[in-house]
């Protein structure tokens, strides 16, 4: 009969043996999925996310392994509700109808581009999401401010935009918006801004009143999903913008969740770490419901 040292000893060793599996596993790996603290797999962050109202994803604009990774999630969700919506940052709210004829195939890919105003990468990492969307019938939100008025705001303040005329205000959400931002958000914003509120204070080149631009932007893409929430029947939403957005669910997620008590909004992050596949515990604990690590590709 062994011993309880013994016992004890193979236990040990078993843990660690695991241990070091599941590190390897995860090393050999492009990402990794935490919900939370406690790793996940994609089919279990997927199952999960199925179950939202609203799934927002924050990215990191230039990660090319981060922009596949958002097509496998709205493949994943489309497979599990073919009445799937999909709702982006990367579009502004006055060429709707632009995307929208593209959608039905009423007008050329060349013409769509001329008129829609795409990012530079739009080819490469925002494409290949509406081509699926297209081929899958899949409505699409263009969820964001135009820049002009986003401009506006960060230079003059959204009182400026009050003068705008009418058909203008209908690209943005319902005015005033308002300014109370989560504490930890805000500070957020100062460190990226360099403590540039709304003092006129701070790096001379940034606008006095860049804050309410953010807040712009926030509050129209939570309004745009929000319209498109209702528009589609309460049909699920899949949103992807940057992540200082949605992280921590502050941005629009905030704007959403205090919009509509009601409304179950999932938050995905996806990140690009230096340390990959050794994470800093308790780093990512609290930026979403799920975090999906991978390396840094520009290293």
């Amino acid at each position: 009969m062994l011993s309880s040292l013994t016992h004890t000893l193979i236990r040990t060793l078993t843990v660690l043996s695991l241990s070091l599996l599941g590190s390897l596993c995860r090393a050999q790996s492009d990402y990794l999925v935490l919900n939370h603290k406690n790793p996940s797999t994609f089919e279990q962050m997927i199952a999960d996310l199925s179950k939202a109202d609203v799934v927002v994803v924050g990215e990191e604009h230039d990660h090319k392994l981060g922009h596949k990774l958002e097509l496998e999630i709205l493949k994943g969700l489309q497979a599990r509700n073919p009445a799937q919506v999909f709702s982006l940052e990367m579009f502004e709210r006055d060429v709707q109808l632009v995307l929208d004829e593209y959608l039905n195939d009423q007008i050329s890919q060349a013409s769509f581009l001329a008129a829609s105003r795409p990012w530079a990468n739009y080819a490469a990492d925002y494409a290949p999401l509406i081509e699926f969307c297209k081929a899958n019938k899949m409505p699409v939100i263009a969820a964001n401010a135009p820049r002009r008025y986003v401009s506006v705001a960060s230079r003059k303040g959204q009182n400026a935009l009050l003068e705008l005329p009418k058909a203008s205000l209908s690209y943005l959400a319902k005015l005033p918006y308002s300014m109370d931002l989560p504490e930890e958000y805000n500070k957020a914003l100062d460190a990226v801004f360099g403590n540039h509120g709304n003092t006129g204070a701070g790096m001379s080149n940034i606008p006095p009143f860049i804050k309410e631009g953010q807040a712009l932007w926030d509050a129209t893409m939570a309004d745009s999903v929000l319209r498109g929430w209702k528009r589609y029947r309460k049909r699920p939403i899949m949103q992807i913008n940057g992540s200082m957005h949605s992280d921590y669910g502050y941005g629009l997620v905030d704007r959403l969740r205090k919009a509509n008590r009601k409304l179950k909004v999932s938050v995905v992050s996806i990140k690009r770490d230096k340390g990959y596949p050794q994470i800093e515990t308790g780093k990512y604990d609290t930026m979403g419901d799920y975090v999906i690590l991978t390396g840094d590709e520009r290293k």
